[in-house]
């Protein structure tokens, strides 16, 4: 693939002028690299009267869970986790500190071998809302999350994981549109990319924003999904689905917002509520090539659905995948390379790492440079990247005072 050389070099100055740039926002002060999963749930007893008189809940894997519970049940809380000490407090707090106060927290610490089970214990001391299960050895991702929605007492589940941190109105404008919205099955909203040094990098915007958006995409076979980390949902349209499919080692968000999509509205608030670390040992970038090959799947599963065909599993797309002509696996691959890289980059540059940041970038320019233009404007250049990243600035102070 032959790039033209000032595109090339546009792109590498447009990203290094903003890496050495001044003006970034300062938002995750102390907040570490995460390095596995974690699990929080929250629990409100507030609003539960009436037509929405049902428990509520959040989880989140190497995060945090939300739960609604009754008055009598409200002390019932659940937040699993492992090896999150860095971080784990920095979570914690920015689901205690909420202007939603009604909450519990239920912490599972995934088999921690660190000072996480420290940490849990001195919030759980100083808090009642907060309990603690523990898990001798870690379930992984999608294990952690059915584990912690067993143990809820409560109706809607909530993501959030361990290394990001809520912004503090994230659960009262998320609970507030859940009630008001009859048709949803998954609720989330955008997010923040942030780095170790409190830099809001760019502005994911994951998921459609509409019930007109949603059903688009359905009917043209697209997957529907939103922010893992910012995910809201019932507990019992979660068991009816089967729940999250503990056979993925990644991209089990993907999945299972796919089913969840059968049976209502899957979409996204619009607004950053959340902050994101983006690192390399996220189990996002360690397992990369395999998460691509699931959103292969359940693409490839929903065109089934659509030509009323039966599916395949997620082995037999496997080996199907594998019994392909080399052509479709180079250019397949080619296109999951310029991802990663894009990625790779977008990290290098989140630790001011400018050579390892223009590597990555021109791998991913030589291998997709569509891929790396749309991303670029869509995180970064666009009127509404900008927009969102100097409102994200304005929840600086709140979040700083956090322990």
């Amino acid at each position: 693939v032959t790039v033209a050389p000032n595109v090339l070099t546009t792109l590498v100055m447009l990203l290094t002028s903003e890496l050495i740039g001044a003006g970034r926002t300062k938002i995750l002060a102390g907040l570490s690299v995460a390095t596995s999963p974690a699990l929080l749930l929250v629990a409100s007893t507030a609003g539960t009267t009436g037509a929405f008189a049902r428990p509520l809940g959040l989880i989140t894997e190497g995060t945090a869970r939300l739960s609604y519970l009754p008055p009598e049940e409200l002390d019932r809380k659940v937040m699993p986790a492992h090896n999150a000490a860095p971080y784990i407090g920095r979570a914690i707090s920015s689901i205690l500190n909420q202007t939603f106060q009604d909450l519990e927290l239920i912490i599972v610490d995934d088999g921690s071998t660190d000072e996480t089970r420290e940490i849990i214990e001195e919030f759980a001391s100083s808090d009642d809302r907060i309990r603690v299960v523990y898990n001798e050895n870690n379930l992984g991702e999608a294990a952690a999350y059915d584990r912690g929605i067993s143990v809820a007492r409560a109706d809607l589940i909530g993501r959030m994981d361990a290394d990001d941190v809520s912004l503090p109105t994230r659960f009262e404008i998320q609970i507030n549109e859940f009630r008001r919205d009859g048709d949803l099955a998954v609720l989330g909203t955008y997010a923040s990319h942030t780095n170790d040094r409190e830099d809001v990098l760019s502005l994911s915007k994951t998921g459609p924003t509409s019930k007109a958006e949603f059903e688009e995409l359905r009917r043209n076979g697209e997957p529907t999904l939103v922010f893992g980390g910012t995910a809201l949902f019932s507990k019992s349209l979660y068991e009816e689905v089967g729940g999250y499919d503990a056979t993925l080692t990644t991209a089990a968000d993907l999945d299972f917002c796919d089913r969840m999509a059968a049976h209502g509205v899957v979409r996204a608030i619009p607004e950053p509520l959340l902050l994101y670390r983006v690192h390399s040992n996220s189990n996002v970038m360690r397992r990369f090539f395999e998460g691509r090959r699931t959103h292969r799947y359940v693409r490839a599963r929903r065109a089934a659905q659509l030509e009323h065909r039966q599916p395949m599993t997620h082995i037999q797309y496997t080996e199907w995948e594998k019994a392909q002509s080399l052509w479709w696996r180079t250019r397949t691959r080619m296109g999951d390379v310029a991802q990663f890289h894009y990625r790779s980059a977008g990290i290098a540059y989140a630790n001011r790492h400018p050579f390892q940041m223009i590597f990555h970038l021109v791998v991913a320019v030589v291998a997709n440079p569509g891929h790396v233009l749309r991303r670029l404007w869509s995180q970064r250049l666009a009127p509404s990247a900008r927009k969102a990243r100097r409102e994200v600035s304005f929840a600086e102070d709140s979040l700083t005072e956090l322990p």
